[in-house]
């Protein structure tokens, strides 16, 4: 895979993590980690990278969760 690819690629999970931050919906989130496990799988972006995406997603959805548990009271 050359450089440019690897870019693209990269630019392409960035803007997915742009559009969640901005509005969170789950069809984001599964674009967002569809667009992580093929960049793994394929050689874009090597295992340390894949997790650190991963881990920031995933602080993004508590992040969320948290949000939405304020807004809506939670439930004993």
């Amino acid at each position: 895979m050359n450089k440019g690819t690897r870019q693209a690629i990269v630019e392409i999970i960035d803007a997915r993590f742009t559009a969640i931050c901005a509005n969170f919906s789950e069809i984001l989130r599964g674009e967002l980690v569809m667009a992580i496990d093929l960049a793994g799988l394929t050689g874009a972006i090597d295992l340390a990278e894949q997790r650190s995406y991963t881990e920031r997603l995933n602080r993004i959805i508590e992040r969320d969760h948290q949000q939405w548990m304020d807004a809506n009271g939670r439930v004993a």
